[in-house]
């Protein structure tokens, strides 16, 4: 009897102890189970992180090494020693179906694989369980329009009276300052984002100039050949660095092509747009302007050279017309100073010398700012009118075409319009962007140019990062102050390095 219970306390012992296993089996495969899961999405997590930076990589045009590198310090800095790991692009993986498509993509796939030691599966023999995470990021393809200020201000680095100024003088040999200043930026911010030979870039470029805003590109009698008023150039978009810096030598600032002397001014008094004047001596006294001169008319409205409404309206209708659905929108716009020309109105009739008499004034220039300057535009910052308020002037307009290019399709409560879902990133050089009016105690300039880059930054110009900031010269969201043109290339390298890229797979 006695061993009958001993036998069967053995096998109770016995299946006790096999029981056990089969329990510290269950919990650990549980246990391991949940840390592996965990495991695996800290994985993934250092896989996309580390495409993404070898994608930055990509973008500057690096080598497959310094991508690896880049994307290895990634998971590492995650906390994972990888046992196994690759970068591949379409040129080391030719062919391959994902990286290669579309043509011209530059993605980057990462493969990494690393192992995770167990806590209790070690019972049954499993040391550690395999880890592997595969990640494609993409440097997010970009159409980017640069919108670029050539009003006869950017010759104001020469003093008064110095021949530089002039710019039927400066431009000739690329002598004009601080524009030249402003080509040599805009040269070295197309060589970030124009990097690979044409048949491999991704990125495109287009190039849309302002200065004033009634011009149509016509010739004739008043409508001189070869001047430049606002407008888009050449083919629109490019691949190529160097057709983009081929444009960017054909710019000149702003010459409007005739002088106010008294032979050019003969039978003249009602000429369209500005003239430029000079002094008994031949010395250049600036532009003037004869309709606003001649009493009949006391009309400045084609003499204003100002037109930042128009460079943003032609940005916006380059992307609404042929920009690419699965690239970034971006649109970059330097000016010198503040809104005061604008676009043709409704209405407004510019296919001759009469017609365009009898519209005047063309574009939203209000008479109520006739009296003195600044014309075209009220000396309210605090002012937005809506059209057709007959009050509705450069500035308004200006904002505007901003709401019209970068607001989301369903826009936020603060646009005035549906737009595009640009991103801009605005440019104030020199002292007239942070020049203060009276009776205004805020700089026209700089004011619109933190409008647009705030509705610039997430499509709602009521959430401002500069909000608060009452140092215009400071550099906050999508704005940048630059106090001379020297300084150019550190905003524009600023703006270059913000451009992010994005995770596709």
């Amino acid at each position: 009897m006695f061993k009958k219970q001993q036998a069967r306390v053995g096998q109770m012992m016995v299946i006790l102890a096999v029981a056990l296993v089969g329990v510290l089996a269950f919990t650990g495969l549980a246990v391991d189970l949940g840390r592996y899961l965990l495991a695996m999405g800290r994985l993934r997590q250092a896989a996309d992180a580390a495409s993404l930076a070898a994608a930055a990589q990509f973008r500057e045009n690096r080598t497959i090494a310094e991508m690896t590198d880049a994307a290895r310090s990634m998971v590492v800095a995650n906390g994972f020693t990888p046992t196994a790991f690759t970068v591949n692009t379409c040129d080391t993986k030719p062919g391959d179906p994902y990286l290669c498509n579309p043509p011209r993509s530059k993605k980057v796939e990462v493969d990494v694989e690393a192992e995770m030691p167990t806590a209790f599966l070690q019972i049954i023999g499993i040391n550690t369980l395999r880890l592997k995470a595969v990640s494609v990021g993409e440097a997010a393809s970009m159409d980017v329009v640069l919108v670029i200020d050539t009003s006869e201000s950017m010759t104001y680095d020469a003093a008064a009276g110095n021949p530089m100024r002039d710019p039927s003088q400066c431009n000739p040999g690329h002598r004009c300052h601080p524009f030249e200043e402003v080509r040599a930026a805009a040269k070295n911010f197309t060589s970030r984002i124009l990097n690979l030979p044409p048949a491999k870039e991704q990125d495109r470029l287009a190039i849309v100039t302002f200065a004033d805003g009634w011009r149509t590109g016509d010739t004739g009698p008043h409508f001189p050949a070869g001047v430049s008023g606002t407008t888009s150039l050449a083919q629109a978009w490019t691949y190529n660095y160097t057709d983009a810096v081929g444009i960017l030598d054909s710019l000149q600032v702003f010459d409007p092509g005739w002088t106010c002397s008294a032979d050019d001014l003969a039978g003249k008094g009602d000429e369209l747009g500005p003239c430029r004047r000079y002094d008994g001596d031949g010395n250049y006294q600036g532009l003037d302007c004869p309709l606003f001169r001649n009493p009949s008319y006391h009309d400045p409205s084609t003499c204003t050279t100002t037109a930042i409404g128009g460079g943003l309206y032609w940005a916006a209708q380059l992307l609404s017309t042929s920009g690419r659905e699965n690239a970034l929108w971006i649109v970059v716009v330097l000016t010198d100073g503040a809104a005061n020309s604008t676009l043709p109105a409704p209405g407004d009739d510019l296919r001759d010398h009469a017609h365009a008499l009898a519209s005047l004034p063309i574009g939203f220039c209000p008479p109520s700012t006739f009296g003195a300057p600044p014309f075209c535009r009220d000396n309210s910052v605090a002012s937005r009118h809506v059209y057709p308020d007959p009050n509705y002037d450069a500035d308004d307009y200006a904002r505007d075409m901003a709401d019209w290019l970068a607001c989301s399709a369903n826009p936020a409560a603060g646009c005035s319009t549906a737009g595009q879902g640009a991103a801009i990133f605005s440019i104030g050089l020199g002292p007239l962007v942070v020049k203060v009016q009276s009776p205004d105690t805020v700089p026209a300039g700089g004011a619109l140019l933190r409008y647009i880059a705030a509705v610039g930054d997430d499509g709602d110009p009521s959430t401002d990062p500069c909000a608060g900031i009452t140092d215009y010269t400071a550099w906050c969201g999508n704005y940048y102050y630059s106090p001379t043109g020297s300084k150019l290339d550190r905003v524009f390298e600023d703006i270059a390095s913000r451009l992010f890229t994005r995770l596709t797979h």
